[in-house]
């Protein structure tokens, strides 16, 4: 599994901050500004369009903590699936029998706490 990002806003749009920048939530690419108008666009699309860059917010990427579940084998350890739900994990436990379990995995990020 490979460690997933969100964007977590930092400020409002400041001309120096080289991104990434959110509008109305979403992930934008600022083109240029005039005043408090702004030429945006989103990243995998290349049609722009005019905002009030009040709108539109600075920010960065932050880790994800990552959440799963795994079934082992109960006596021998032996790993045998990777779940991202406790449903989709129980009910492979339920196939498996006896001699497995379900572990809970939840990653800490540094700063975050234990």
């Amino acid at each position: 599994m490979t460690q997933k990002t969100k964007l977590e806003i930092i400020g409002p749009y400041t001309p120096e901050h080289e991104g990434p920048h959110l509008f109305n939530g979403e992930e934008c690419l600022v083109h240029g500004t005039l005043g408090t108008q702004a030429f945006i666009s989103r990243p995998e699309n290349d049609r722009g369009f005019i905002a009030n860059t009040f709108d539109i917010r600075n920010a960065r990427e932050v880790p994800v903590a990552r959440e799963f579940w795994d079934v082992v084998g109960k006596y021998n350890g032996k790993f045998y699936a990777r779940f991202n739900s406790m449903a989709a994990a129980g009910g492979y436990w339920c196939i498996s029998g006896d001699d497995t379990e379900v572990i809970h995995v939840r990653e800490v990020l540094p700063g975050g706490g234990a």
